[in-house]
This record gives C-alpha cells, structure tokens and sequence, in this order.
C-alpha cells in the first residue's frame, strides 16, 4: 500500500472517530445543555451561527484557490514556492476578516427580525462573541497547508478536540447562568484552542509578503472567480433552512428540526469525509494514469452508495425511538417524514460533495457553477414555500426536490462530458443501493410501534444487530467477488501497517 492510500486511509479513520466521538458527546451533552437554556434560546443559537456561517463567503473563494496552488508545491518540496503561496494566502485572509467583521457588524440591525428572540442585549451581545472569532480568519492557510500535504487526519484530530472544548464551555457557561451568550463565548473560546492548535501542529512560520507579487495574486484571484460563484450558491442552496424555519415558524420549530436530524447530519460529514479521504490518491492519479483514474472515481462512487444506505437505513428507522430516548417526546416531529428525507438528502450531498472534488481534481470548477445556480434557485424557492405551507419539514423537502430534479441527473451528464466516463456507468453503481435502502425502509416502517425500543440498552443492541446484520448483507450483495476481494485486501494491509507501527 502506498503511503498516499495510507494517509488516505488515516484521514478517513480519524475523521469516523471524531464523527462518532461528536455523536457520542453530543448524546450526553446536548440534553443537559437544552434544560439549561430552554429550547428558544437553544435554536436562536443555532439561527446565529447559520447567518454567520454565510459570512465565509467574504472569503472569496480563496480556499480551494490556494489548496489547489499548495498541492502541487507540497509534492513537489519547492519551499520557495510554498512560503510564497503561503505569504499570500496570508495577506488575502486578512482582507477576508476585515470584510467578515464588517459584514457582521451590518447584520446587527437585522437580528431581532430574523431570529424573534426577545431579548434584544442578549442576542446582539451574542451575535458580537461568534463574530469576534473573525480575528482568526488570517491564519487559515495554516490548516489549508495540513491539508495539501497530506495530513489531514491531524486537522480532524484538532477539530474534535475542539468540538470537546466548545461542548464543555457551553455546558459549563451555560451552567453559570450566562444564558444565550454562553454558547457565543463557548463558541469563540473552542474556535481560539482549535486555530492554536493548528499553528502549532503545522510547524511553520507564515511571513507578511514585503512584495505582493502580481503574478501570484493574479493566480489566486483567477482561480477564484469560478470558486466564488460556486461558494455562493451552495451558501444559498444549503445553509439557509434554520434561517428559513426562524422567520415563519419561530426557533423552538428550528429547535425540533436540528434534533431530529441531528444524527443524519453527523453520518452525512462522515459520509463527505469518506469521498474526500480519497482526494489526494485522486489527484496524483490523474496525472499518471487517467484510465485508472476514471475506474477509481467509479469505485468510490459505488463504495459512497452502499456506505450511505448501509448507515441511514438504521437511522431513518430507529430515529424517532432515539430522539424520544435522548431530549423526550416534546422535541418529536409529529412523523417520520423530517428522519426520512434528511437521509436521503445526506445520501446525495455524500455523492455531489465527491463529485464536485473530481471537477476540482480536473480544475474545472466552472462546468459546475450552471449546474450548481440552478439547484440553489429551485431549493430557496421551494424551501420557502415548503415551511410556509407544508411546515417545519418544508425546506428539508426542498433540498431534497432540487437535488432529485437538477443535480441527481446533472452530475453524470457533466462527468460524461468531462471525464468520458457513460452516465449509465455512474447511475447504475447508485441506484442498485439506492433501490435496496427504499425497500428496507418500507417494510421497516410497516413494522409494529410497540416494537420500538424503550430504553437505552434495548435501543443500542437493536441498533448494533441490525447494523451489522444490514452492512454485511449490503457488502455480500452490492459488491461483486473481486471487489469483495480487493477491499478486504486493501483493510488488511492497511491493519498490517498499522500494527507494524
């Protein structure tokens, strides 16, 4: 085994261990932290940080502009070139915060409208302590260089050390009675150990450029330009749904919508993780040898659907049994419509987010920018009219309506123009898994309610048995022989590196 595939490998182990650590945290954590400061002020929080996770887009693009100009510096050892990039970087991110903190400043007005919050002081003062960690913007090139290099997994090491940091702060002051503002203060303490963190682990000094050299500024901003447009409609696309469910339906609705697909949402950035493990094999692959990167797109895309269906199947049919067990009846949607259709979002965007990385491995950002406006059109407006009329489950249903109609059949046709990979290649690897995870889930939703488990330990030995019996069932049917083969071997080697170490 390559070491390539192995830090691949590795980034992918760490990235389940800190998905499922998270889970678990967030299990113990997340109901304590909820009677302490009321539903309300638990989903205006989250209101808050949507609308200043928006704000990343002052960034311009710059993040997969650089990475893509760091990865070939870091293959290449050219310090030279690396400390330039790096000193640019730096510069640019320090533009990004000044706008960031200046937009933020703007939203102020804004934030009684848009949240209902009652207590005006209290949200402003909030808003100010998730706003105060622009000040770090500056130093993300730090992370952006782990991550061209190749080391990855110790970016997702620090980051759920930092998801540690900010559920004990939140607990903790929110335990000392600091209300809203807690989670605020939580929030900017966690994100200042993490960026810490970060810098030390990179061990590297990034300079000011004395010399702004234009011909690498013209670089950046070039690379950039299509970055922005695809950024932009993602933001609008993905990310506005508790800002949504907040102006119609209030934020107790968000409160019950971020429960309910909160295990959802962890499993799909495991799922993100899985495809982007494979990132950097990727890219070397396609200046080697382009057939046999073509194969490995389809292979991972085929591993991406069966990993999806054998984790959200569980879910989508044991969700509304955890979330009872975990927060109380109280915070249960009125069906399992919100598990359902969460999940198969989280099996799409698993598959777009690993697409989208072959279109950046190709450097062509821009074929998907079209694609991209188009889904994030057909989300907002059906998002809107879905809260509006159908409920708190409406802009789920949104997302989900325009991932079906534009970008379920957009990706293949564009992989196809640009890879010369057939559609049908493509579609016939997902929707074998895809038809298998629909049919578990109707005669799963057929069985009897009394047979859902009622507590903790009947819950979780239901869940393990019925995972582990559905995944192997999935493997040995999904996969044919030789691919049975080759990736028990490729699991094997990577257990045998590990246990030389």
């Amino acid at each position: 085994m390559s070491e390539l595939t192995r830090r691949s490998f590795l980034f992918f182990l760490t990235s389940l261990f800190k998905s499922f650590g998270l889970m678990l945290l967030t299990f113990f954590l997340t109901p304590v932290v909820l009677r302490l400061l009321g539903p309300e002020a638990f989903g205006t929080f989250r209101v808050l940080t949507e609308l200043y996770g928006h704000l990343s887009l002052l960034e311009l693009g710059l993040y997969s502009s650089l990475l893509a100009a760091l990865i070939p510096a870091c293959a290449s050892a050219d310090s030279g070139r690396l400390g330039t990039y790096l000193s640019h970087g730096f510069y640019s991110y320090a533009l990004s915060a000044i706008l960031t903190l200046a937009a933020a400043l703007s939203l102020l007005p804004l934030l009684p409208r848009l949240t209902s919050y009652g207590n005006a002081p209290e949200l402003y003062s909030t808003f100010l302590l998730i706003a105060g960690t622009s000040v770090l913007i500056p130093l993300q090139p730090y992370r952006i260089y782990l991550e061209a290099s190749n080391q990855g997994h110790k970016v997702n090491l620090i980051a759920f050390v930092q998801n540690i940091c900010f559920l004990a702060a939140a607990l903790g002051f929110a335990a000392l009675g600091l209300g809203l503002q807690s989670q605020g203060l939580a929030l900017l303490v966690s994100t200042v150990i993490g960026v810490v963190l970060i810098v030390r682990v990179a061990g590297i000094r990034i300079p000011w450029p004395r010399h702004r050299d234009p011909e690498v500024m013209g670089e950046l901003r070039r690379n950039q330009r299509p970055q922005v447009l695809n950024d932009l409609a993602y933001k609008i696309g993905q990310n506005c749904d508790q800002i949504v469910i907040a102006y119609f339906l209030g934020p107790i609705a968000v409160t019950k919508v971020f429960l309910g697909q909160r295990i959802v949402l962890i499993l799909q950035g495991q799922l993100q993780a899985l495809g982007q493990s494979s990132f950097a094999s990727l890219a070397s692959l396609y200046y080697t040898d382009a057939p046999l990167f073509r194969r490995r797109v389809l292979e991972v895309t085929k591993i991406l659907a069966v990993a999806s269906v054998a984790l959200l199947v569980p879910v989508c049919l044991l969700n509304r049994a955890f979330i009872s067990l975990w927060v109380g009846e109280q915070f249960q949607m009125d069906s399992n419509a919100l598990t359902f259709l969460a999940s198969g979002n989280a099996y799409l965007f698993g598959l777009f987010s690993f697409w989208s990385l072959v279109f950046t491995v190709l450097g062509k950002p821009a074929a998907l920018t079209p694609l991209m406006w188009k889904q994030a059109l057909v989300n907002v407006t059906a998002s809107v009219l879905g809260a509006k009329f159908i409920g708190a489950e409406g802009p789920v249903a949104g997302t989900l309506l325009s991932f079906s109609l534009i970008s379920f059949w957009s990706y293949p046709r564009l992989l196809s123009r640009h890879l010369g990979i057939e559609s049908y290649e493509i579609l016939k690897r997902i929707l074998g898994p895809l038809f298998v995870g629909v049919i578990t889930l109707g005669i799963g939703s057929q069985l009897p309610l009394d047979l859902a488990p009622k507590d903790w330990v009947t819950f979780f030995l239901t869940a393990g048995v019925f995972f582990l019996f559905y995944s192997s069932s999935l493997f040995y049917t999904m996969f044919t022989r030789e691919e049975r083969a080759m990736n028990l071997q490729r699991m094997a080697k990577l257990w045998d590196r590990f246990r030389k170490r």
